[in-house]
């Protein structure tokens, strides 16, 4: 009995199957719409074996299923940027002088894990990520259709890029503040300032990002500012209650002082710190001018 298969090269039906049989003999293979004929000739007679199969799967043997063509440049220049349980990848491609009109055009993004993602344009990010490194690989691709065929037109991959997502951060920083005057009265602007001191810190897997003051006079007037911090995250600075350009409240005002600070699970503000202060008047007559 003669032991027939079939097979696709490059994706193309080949009507000359391998065919194994004892002794000499003529193989004749025709495929006419939805029927496939073999006929043996051993000299001696013929036999036939006409194979039925039905639409559309005689089709799929018969057709390519996609033609793939490795004809474009490659993305240039990958790069990935982490940022809290993110990583986004940016490259760079320069299309052929000659280029297929596309149907579809756009890049493939494969990870390491083996799961794959489209993108249109030339970022990318990939959010949600647990704590790990992440390898990417990117290649351009385009379809097309050239005399009723899809056509795939594909570059390679570039080489590979990593990104680290690290531990976890749990919560906010946690943040002290202390805020002293440096006098209880006031007579100029120039003279009022707060000595701010304090100490912002984190949990392990935090990295302490911007530390700034608040300061409200309760008049409408609003200054902020950065906090410098050691790599301890320690402050300790003196700060102007008043601007040029503000207007100073008459008889008491009070101040309140927050610090604020933030990590990669977010920002967190401290607790208000008041201070209660008066205005002198500086045309008043002192005491040591007033006769006895």
């Amino acid at each position: 009995m003669a032991n027939v298969s079939f097979a696709t090269k490059n994706g193309v039906f080949d009507v000359t199957p391998e065919i194994r049989y004892p002794g000499p003999s003529v193989f004749n293979v025709n495929a006419t719409g939805s029927r496939l004929t073999i006929r043996r000739d051993d000299g001696r007679g013929s036999t036939v074996w006409i194979i039925l199969c039905l639409m559309p799967l005689c089709t799929a043997w018969a057709k390519s299923k996609n033609d793939v063509r490795n004809e474009l440049p490659s993305p240039s220049n990958l790069q990935a940027v982490v940022l809290m349980k993110s990583i986004s990848l940016t490259w760079q491609w320069q299309p052929p002088e000659e280029l297929p009109v596309f149907a579809d055009f756009g890049y493939e993004i494969k990870r390491q894990d083996g799961k794959t993602f489209s993108a249109a344009a030339t970022t990318w990010t990939d959010a949600g990520l647990a704590p790990g490194t992440y390898g990417y690989m990117v290649r351009a691709r385009g379809v097309t259709k050239e005399k009723g065929r899809r056509v795939t037109y594909v570059s390679d991959w570039t080489g590979p890029v990593d990104g680290t997502i690290k531990i976890s951060c749990p919560r906010p920083p946690a943040i002290e503040l202390a805020v002293e005057p440096t006098q209880k009265k006031y007579s100029s602007i120039p003279s009022l300032r707060f000595h701010l001191h304090g100490h912002a810190s984190v949990e392990p897997g935090c990295t302490l990002g911007a530390v700034n003051y608040h300061l409200d006079t309760g008049t409408g007037i609003l200054h902020t500012g950065a906090l410098p911090v050691d790599a301890q995250g320690r402050f300790d600075t003196f700060v102007n209650a008043f601007g040029p350009e503000d207007e100073i409240p008459a008889g008491r005002a009070n101040f309140s002082i927050t610090a604020s600070a933030q990590d990669e699970a977010g920002p967190t503000t401290s607790s208000a710190y008041t201070v209660e202060m008066e205005l002198e008047n500086p045309y008043a007559p002192r005491p040591s001018d007033r006769n006895p």
